[in-house]
């Protein structure tokens, strides 16, 4: 198998599942609140350590924790599965970017990104 595949799709994989499936699971747990900006916590009883910044262009943290979660699937699923397709790592620079946008964390959609980035370095076998 090859080593980069590897590399991007565990990164991919983190991305997806620690970025928007996590950071979604503490946006639905809000509730159908609006938040106060476009800047929020995902987790707002970690706001005492880091915390789990993220942003949404979403006014609604169940709408935004859902759309994460959605988004962190697919995320997961394409770098996982799909990475080696022609333009796959280009879409999961895509995916990354939305899954910023829609609650699903500020540092993992950034691991998402680099995923991609190698990803389009993929050589056939």
């Amino acid at each position: 198998m090859n080593k980069t595949r590897v590399a991007a799709s565990i990164i991919g994989i983190f991305a997806g599942l620690g970025g928007g499936v996590f950071h979604g699971i503490g946006e639905v747990l809000q509730g159908s609140v609006a938040p106060n900006g476009m800047m929020i916590q995902a987790w707002p009883a970690m706001q005492a350590t880091a915390g789990e910044p993220a942003m949404t262009i979403v006014p609604n943290f169940l709408l935004t924790g859902i759309l994460a979660i959605i988004l962190g699937i697919i995320v997961t699923v394409w770098a996982a599965a799909f990475l080696e397709r022609k333009n796959g790592g280009l879409v999961l620079i895509l995916l990354s970017i939305i899954m910023l946008l829609f609650g699903g964390g500020i540092i993992p959609p950034i691991f998402g990104v680099l995923a991609g980035i190698i990803g389009t370095r993929i050589k056939p076998d």
